[in-house]
């Protein structure tokens, strides 16, 4: 059995869970056993497995598993089954209920999204008005945790239990030396009749990946996909196992110097301190793993793997191509994060130019982040309102890659950026800066897009001309993107992770 080790699974998510589901998918077209491990509660974990098409056999969460709740038959918690004292009011809310006695607020009841009705959780509030605890529900229909706060609003204690209510874990919370509040003492309850004590979270977590380990018979493979929270108990396992680290970033903290450059913090335990402790390193890019190399000295004490994170399954190789006559030819989309570092502002100001002298294109915006509300206050400054659209996060992108004309990516570095190759696998030519990492080994210049100077964004404003505005020209680039996306085949990633499955 393969896990890879993770902190959560959100009904957003990042290139590190979107690489996870692609490879759980090549797993099981395999049929090799794959699971995806979060340590994170969350109420809500089935519903989102649901969203991206995850199996029960194919997550692993460290409450659920101690729970016993791995697979469960789902029922419904509605507010007529909550035990409110009839004196209480309900005050009904598409969203939220708010429970009244007299004037006095005295708890409110959310339900779980997309549904009519069904109880997420609930927030009861003293005489001051103060939250003092919040009890919630699995979506799945059962109370899974009581937390309780102290009077600054502080969570203090949190009490978990199994459907038939008992309770079989219990967190407690202090101050760390930053003096932020934090999970400094985890109980397990009579687990296999005995009690266990943990130092915290991770501690926890450490455990439950022994007693995965222990229950798929031993030597299984664990690799840690972020770091900061995974590289720990992976490498802190009592248990004997195969141990990886993935690096989901570049190693390095600049990015257009990964050899000489002070490493990442997020390795620093894994790669720096404890890498004698793995069984190997795994990058995306050939060319992250010789500089990787070189930053250890040119002779790491441990092997180097590259294993691309993205692939293109055999069922889409499978699909019908798409022509540009079925396409929006002049429509330019951005698949990602909106924060800084993918410098979506800079691909604005480009479009703005392509605008110019293609009035019908358009750019649409796909994704979330902290610069969502920057980038459409530039959009209404540049009077591109009717031309640029914000789609938001959508967790399926068949569509949007089958009707564009173009792909654009601005990032300052990565390790493999996922849309790109997203992009090619439905036929979309991209212009992307030529960064660390990916660009480079996706992008063949005038065949299958168009590879731009980092920041030159006049540059890449005339690449996305070139690759929209003559339809013949535009077709041969969507001809080489189908072309392209072999490289990341179903078959030959397979085979790259021969490497460490044999």
């Amino acid at each position: 059995m393969i896990f890879f080790v993770n902190q959560y699974l959100m009904a957003l998510n990042s290139g590190v869970e979107h690489a996870e589901f692609k490879r759980l998918q090549l797993f099981k077209a395999h049929q090799s056993p794959a699971k995806m491990v979060t340590r994170q509660f969350d109420a809500l974990l089935h519903q989102n497995m649901r969203r991206f098409k995850l199996a029960d056999d194919q997550m692993a969460n460290l409450f659920d598993f101690f729970r016993g709740t791995m697979a469960f038959q789902s029922q419904v918690v509605k507010i007529d089954d909550l035990d409110f004292p009839r004196v209480t009011t309900v005050k009904p809310g598409p969203n939220v209920s708010d429970i009244t006695e007299g004037d006095r607020l005295v708890a409110k009841v959310h339900f779980v999204p997309s549904t009519v009705g069904h109880v997420y959780f609930v927030e009861i509030f003293d005489q001051f008005g103060n939250l003092v605890q919040r009890t919630d529900y699995d979506e799945r229909g059962f109370k899974a945790r009581d937390e309780f706060y102290s009077p600054t609003g502080e969570a203090i204690t949190d009490l978990y239990y199994r459907p038939d209510g008992s309770r079989f874990a219990e967190a407690y919370y202090g101050h760390n030396s930053a003096g932020a509040n934090e999970v400094t003492l985890c109980k397990l309850i009579n687990y296999q009749g005995q009690d266990y004590y943990f130092n915290g979270e991770q501690d926890w977590y450490r455990f439950f990946l022994d007693e995965l380990n222990r229950q798929n018979g031993g030597n299984n493979i664990f690799i840690a996909d972020r770091p900061l929270v995974a590289q720990w108990p992976v490498i802190n396992m009592r248990t004997p196992a195969k141990k990886y680290l993935w690096l989901p970033t570049p190693h390095a903290i600049d990015p257009r110097d990964q050899v000489y450059s002070d490493l990442n913090n997020a390795y620093v335990y894994g790669v720096h301190q404890y890498l004698t402790s793995l069984d190997g390193l795994i990058t995306s890019t050939t060319q992250q793993r010789h500089d990787l190399s070189q930053w250890l000295g040119g002779q790491p004490a441990r092997p180097i793997y590259t294993i691309s994170a993205a692939v293109v399954a055999a069922s889409l190789l499978a699909q019908p191509k798409k022509s540009l006559a079925e396409r929006h030819s002049h429509e330019i989309i951005y698949t990602g994060r909106v924060d800084d570092g993918r410098r979506v502002d800079q691909i604005i100001t480009a479009f703005e130019r392509v605008h110019r002298k293609i009035t019908d294109a358009t750019l649409v915006i796909y994704g979330y982040g902290g610069m969502l509300d920057t980038l459409k206050t530039q959009v209404n400054t540049l009077k591109l309102t009717d031309s640029v659209t914000f789609a938001g996060y959508q967790p399926d992108l068949t569509q949007v890659y089958d009707q564009a004309g173009a792909a654009v990516y601005a990032g300052e570095s990565d390790t493999q950026p996922l849309s790109l190759i997203e992009a090619i696998g439905h036929g979309v030519p991209v212009v992307a800066y030529d960064v660390n990492y990916g660009p480079r080994d996706v992008i063949k210049d005038g065949k299958n897009g168009y590879l731009i100077k980092d920041g030159a964004i006049n540059q890449l404003a005339a690449g996305l001309l070139r690759t929209i505005e003559n339809p013949k020209k535009q077709q041969r680039l969507i001809d080489g993107a189908y072309r392209s996306r072999e490289a990341y085949s179903d078959a030959i990633v397979w085979q790259q992770w021969q490497q460490i499955l044999e």
